[in-house]
């Protein structure tokens, strides 16, 4: 395999969930396809073309509770359409894909099983589930036409085009659903942010923009000693206790009420959290929260920036570079460098700045208050 066709192979296993497809290479018998007056391979154009029906395909099973069906017991297609209320030529078409996908199995007479990526991380109520989020996709679903919208108007798209926080706080269920959907990206980076973090000397956590805390819930379950306060606007706060005490940990992950640009941080925490908060804004407000933070902080205090954060020269990680595309359509914000959140930090007075990885595309940027 030539240097272009080991990116390509590279590019399609980061866009195909890390499943290389099959290549020349890896089947010498395959005869080439590149005919004489089109000598370059098609199939990186194509296979990014194709890849949105991945996101499709996922959604619509997730939704209709394939997974969580085939959980409980391995099925034949007949009871699965039996069982969903499914057609029988659509579901094949949906079992093949998710089978090509790597995340169904199936054996010689045809009965479908979950691999295990899709038991860990598709099965509705096992931690660390990501069917919230892909749920999510349903109602909002990043199409051609939301993107060429955003890309014209220059501003945010879904909900009608009007500012998602204040639809949340106008409607308890789009909060409640976002929420959700947060949560379900959140737990397992929260599990790696609570282990890659030395919270020895840390009594007061703030989180700010907390959501359902599943930041706070995981730093509280690892550290005994952490009290964590999740403060976001008021219809977020009434969800954070039946996420709190589900976990058990209601008496020391609690809610506090406010508006992150409004008000003043609030004082008294040895750190501030802000966990997937600055990708949602422009870097003037989030410049202005940082100043915010290094002012409610006492000296020996410090900051904990938690991103999807994309490789200073932009090269990637390709997952991390394509939410740059629902930031479009979501919010105001972009997904941020290391470099980018190093330098803010230090203009806001922060020192000792250090980047760590948490768990599989986060990192933790940390800055301490001299």
């Amino acid at each position: 395999m030539d240097v272009e066709e080991e990116l390509h192979a590279a590019t399609l296993g980061a866009a195909f969930g890390g499943v290389k497809p099959t290549t020349f290479a890896d089947n010498p018998a395959m005869p080439r396809r590149n005919p004489e007056h089109f000598p370059r391979d098609d199939r990186r154009v194509y296979d990014s073309y194709i890849a949105g029906r991945q996101s499709a395909v996922l959604a619509a099973a997730v939704r209709i509770g394939l997974f969580d069906l085939l959980e409980k017991s391995p099925l034949a297609r007949e009871a699965i359409c039996e069982r969903l209320g499914t057609k029988a030529r659509p579901t094949d078409a949906m079992l093949a894909a998710l089978f090509a996908m790597g995340l169904l199995r199936r054996d010689d007479a045809g009965v479908h099983s979950l691999s295990p990526d899709a038991s860990d991380y598709l099965v509705r109520g096992k931690p660390g589930c990501l069917a919230g989020l892909i749920d999510l996709e349903i109602e909002n679903f990043l199409s051609p036409a939301m993107l060429l919208e955003a890309l014209r108007e220059g501003r945010p798209s879904v909900y009608g085009g009007g500012d998602p926080w204040a639809e949340h706080e106008a409607d308890p269920q789009k909060a409640e659903r976002f929420t959700a959907a947060m949560h379900s990206i959140s737990e397992r980076p929260a599990a790696g942010l609570a282990e890659t973090v030395d919270f020895t000397d840390v009594r007061r956590v703030l989180d700010v923009g907390g959501g359902s805390g599943a930041l706070s819930l995981a730093i509280a379950s690892a550290w005994p000693e952490v009290e964590c306060v999740i403060w976001d606007l008021p219809v977020v706060c009434g969800i954070v206790g039946e996420y709190a005490e589900a976990a058990g940990l209601g008496d020391r992950v609690t809610p506090r009420p406010g508006d992150m640009f409004q008000d003043p941080f609030p004082a008294g925490f040895d750190a501030i959290l802000l966990s997937q908060i600055l990708h949602d804004w422009p870097r003037e407000r989030d410049r202005e929260l940082l100043a915010k933070a290094w002012a409610a902080l006492a000296p020996g205090g410090r900051v904990l920036v938690h991103e999807k954060l994309v490789e200073d020269d932009g090269s990637g990680p390709l997952a991390n570079a394509l939410v740059n595309l629902d930031m479009l359509v979501w919010t105001e914000g972009q997904q941020l460098s290391g470099a980018e959140v190093r330098e803010m930090l230090s203009e806001a007075g922060f020192e000792r700045i250090e980047t760590a990885p948490t768990a599989g595309y986060w990192s933790v940027v940390t800055g301490w208050r001299a």
